[in-house]
């Protein structure tokens, strides 16, 4: 079977390349006799959130090239609060532009959303909730 998978053919002549077409990944436990061929892709990731699906058939997949957290400023950025409320705003910015990453993300109905970068605890909470 696993040979089956990797070879090709071309001009009558069949042609074997694992090191193109295959990828053996070692995964710690279990015996050699649990070992098999995945058609396809393989991804091993912790799931972000207790109550996210651990198994997805055929799966809307969507990736991004970067996080779902609030970015802050490049270089070292001094804020200074006067008042309880400007820290309470800021914090309510930040919420919001979150929420927007995600209601951008949320209407394209993926199931699985994959980051170049981190995930905010409320970018996991809107999608837990959506």
């Amino acid at each position: 079977d696993a040979v089956g998978t990797v070879v090709t053919e071309q001009n009558g002549r069949k042609e074997i390349d694992i090191k193109r077409y295959a990828k053996v990944e070692k995964i710690p436990g279990g015996e050699l006799e649990d070992s098999r061929v995945l058609k396809g892709v393989m991804l091993q990731k912790d799931v972000v959130h207790a109550q996210m699906a651990r198994k997805i058939e055929n799966p809307r997949i969507l990736l991004l090239d970067c996080g779902l957290e609030y970015k802050k400023g490049e270089s070292q950025t001094n804020v200074e609060f006067t008042k309880d409320s400007d820290f309470t705003r800021m914090l309510q910015l930040e919420e919001e532009h979150v929420k927007g990453l995600c209601a951008d993300i949320i209407k394209w109905k993926p199931d699985l959303v994959f980051t170049e970068k981190g995930v905010s605890d409320l970018a996991q909470h809107f999608f837990v909730k959506a």
